[in-house]
């Protein structure tokens, strides 16, 4: 029901508002005071009529505007080239209509509303306004045929059923936007949830990266000893030759024997003697000295045993690196307990099933379409079998009788 009714610029009216009462409301007054500029207005609101001199001379634009007993409110404005409707819902939100065609009233406009008229089902074409009176016609229906009144209840009763089955598609088309609303808010979520665990697989491969480097090291930390044992041979046969080297300066440091008469196969003999003697203390020296060293290791290349020393050397380096990540991830807590993923199976589950339900309806509103299609082809060959307008002997052309009658029709 409106509750009140607002012109601006309209007609003879620079800036009224008719407050309204539930049931009857009479509008009295003298000739040429803005009584038919009220029905005018009313007349406008509900069917966006072809452009007409409504708007008030010296203005830009005329504004009607109803305020609904449910807070909602329904403005047309007709301006001088187009109009337009302004929906403003109780919480201010306001929704505008533009580019509409002559004679187009939104859909949200017409169900606030509740001003449309009633059309007939064996004549499209044919429509009665059950809202606003004609001055000319101001008793209903009454000097119209038998016929006609027939057919207008027959169309009111049909209007109420599909009134009525069209409430229940759109209570049933919000509570399926509800129920997608939910959905998509619990899809977020969940993938708020996944990308917090996307990290795991990447700190668990980094954890078993750091074992095996650590197993590694561990293998190469025993060479080092080994390299300590052979240095450590070399180091005293080093020290065994230096004490050798002493013995000889000592050696060579004595004055030479006596000369001996001459005896010539005595001193050789001797000679002989003396040197064999000699050489066996040194080589018994000699040999009591390197009795206590180990065989020498087989020599090896040195390019190579640096290369050893400094891959050890890194391996030092890396090993000391890995104690320090060992450290820092000891300090780490432990990973969170993986949470039960049934529900978001069950998610899933109702996601496909949804999806199932989508492609049917995309069947369904292609089946409808063709069926729409097959109609508008029957009606155009009748048409052109037809030829002309019985009633006024004009061309018949389908598309401009299909857009007419609210059909698919183009211009």
């Amino acid at each position: 029901m409106i509750r009140s009714l607002t012109l601006t610029n309209f007609m003879a009216h620079a800036a009224t508002t008719f407050a309204l009462a539930p049931g009857l409301n009479v509008l009295c007054g003298p000739n040429n005071t803005g009584k038919s500029a009220v029905v005018e207005a009313l007349r406008c609101l509900s069917t966006n009529p072809a452009p007409r001199h409504v708007i008030r001379h010296g203005a830009t634009e005329a504004r009607v505007e109803a305020l609904l007993d449910n807070g909602w409110r329904v403005a047309w404005v007709r301006r001088k080239a187009h109009a337009i409707y302004e929906i403003t819902a109780p919480d201010g939100k306001i929704d505008v209509y533009a580019k509409l065609g002559k004679g187009h009233v939104p859909e949200e406009a017409a169900r606030l509303l509740k001003l449309a008229p009633v059309r007939f089902d064996e004549d499209k074409d044919k429509e009665v306004d059950v809202h606003l009176g004609d001055q000319r016609h101001p008793i209903f229906l009454l000097d119209q045929p038998g016929s006609l009144l027939a057919d207008f209840l027959a169309a009111a009763t049909e209007s109420a059923h599909l009134m009525a089955m069209q409430e229940l598609l759109r209570d049933k088309v919000r509570r399926a936007k509800a129920a997608k609303n939910r959905l998509v808010g619990e899809i977020v979520r969940v993938k708020k949830g996944l990308a917090g665990l996307a990290k795991l697989p990447e700190l668990s491969l980094g954890l078993e990266t750091l074992c095996e480097e650590s197993l590694t090291l561990k293998e190469k930390a025993d060479g080092p000893p080994r390299l300590e044992a052979l240095l450590s041979r070399l180091a005293q046969n080093a020290k065994d030759a230096r004490t050798l080297g002493r013995l000889t300066g000592r050696l060579a440091g004595l004055s030479a024997p006596p000369k001996l008469a001459q005896t010539s196969n005595l001193a050789a003999t001797l000679a002989a003697m003396d040197k064999t003697h000699g050489q066996a203390e040194a080589a018994g020296a000699m040999l009591n000295g390197l009795a206590r060293l180990a065989p020498p290791p087989t020599l090896r290349d040195g390019a190579r045993l640096l290369g050893v020393l400094g891959r050890v050397e890194a391996a030092r380096v890396r090993k000391e690196g890995a104690k320090k990540r060992l450290a820092a991830l000891e300090k780490l807590s432990s990973p969170p307990a993986l949470t039960d993923i049934a529900p978001l199976a069950g998610l899933i589950a109702d996601m496909e099933t949804l999806k199932a339900r989508l492609a049917r309806g995309r069947a369904y509103l292609a089946q409808r379409g063709a069926a729409l299609e097959t109609i508008e082809a029957a009606i155009a060959a009748r048409l052109a079998e037809v030829g002309e307008c019985p009633l006024c002997g004009g061309a018949l052309d389908a598309a401009s009788f299909l857009k007419k009658a609210g059909g698919h029709g183009t211009a």
